[in-house]
This record gives structure tokens, C-alpha cells and sequence, in this order.
């Protein structure tokens, strides 16, 4: 439970593995990186440098010759191993990709075997 009995309940992430490149809207200094996961919210990108937390970004994500873009902001940064990313306001033009990567996604990951469960 959150804070005053409201629980927080986050995006279901999903294993994504694209090619990413964050620009800082303020300073236009660019670092390229690879998603492991995403989300509706969200997404991790590993990188060898990150940006500090709360930087606010202009992302796009690259997967078998399709683009997703939008802006971001660092939810988080881990030193030497990536960051975090919270997605912000999404071009609606851009939602049907990141829905149909989402749905994707889930898909794989459904056909995954479950080793020890019968299906």
C-alpha cells in the first residue's frame, strides 16, 4: 500500500530489446543505448553513461525499421548500468506503436515454455 491506504500499481513491463537514442532537451547531448523492457509507462534502457535523475528527455526507439518518439524523463539512473525512463506525453500518433510493440511483446512472451506447469 502507498501512501494514505492508495496502492501504487505500475505498468506491466515487458521484455523489449531495441535500439535507443536519448537526447537532453536542454543541452542536445545525445547517448545511444538497447531497452531491455517496456511498458506503457516506461521503459529501461542499458547504457554506459546515464543522465542524472528528473532529466528530461526526447527518446526514439528503433525496432526492425520502425520508430517510436516521444519525450521522457529519468525516473532513475544506475551508475555504469542504465536508466529508467517514464514515458510523457505521447503523440497519439505514437501510442499505435507502442501498443503494437506492447501487444507483440506480450505475445512472445506468452509462447515462452513454463517448464514444470501443464498447459
Amino acid at each position: 500500500m502507498g501512501h494514505g491506504g492508495v496502492q501504487q500499481i505500475r505498468p506491466v513491463r515487458l521484455p523489449f530489446a531495441a535500439e535507443l537514442r536519448a537526447t537532453e532537451l536542454n543541452s542536445g547531448r545525445e547517448i545511444w543505448g538497447a531497452s531491455t523492457n517496456l511498458s506503457r509507462g516506461g521503459c529501461f534502457v542499458r547504457t554506459s553513461e546515464s543522465f542524472p535523475q528528473d532529466t528530461l528527455l526526447f527518446i526514439e526507439i528503433r525496432n526492425h525499421g520502425v520508430r517510436f518518439v516521444t519525450d521522457a524523463r529519468v525516473a532513475y539512473a544506475l551508475e555504469r548500468e542504465g536508466m529508467g525512463l517514464s514515458f510523457l506525453n505521447i503523440p497519439g500518433n505514437q501510442l499505435r506503436v507502442l501498443e503494437d510493440w506492447l501487444a507483440s511483446a506480450a505475445e512472445r512472451q506468452s509462447v515462452q515454455p513454463s517448464w514444470g506447469t501443464a498447459k
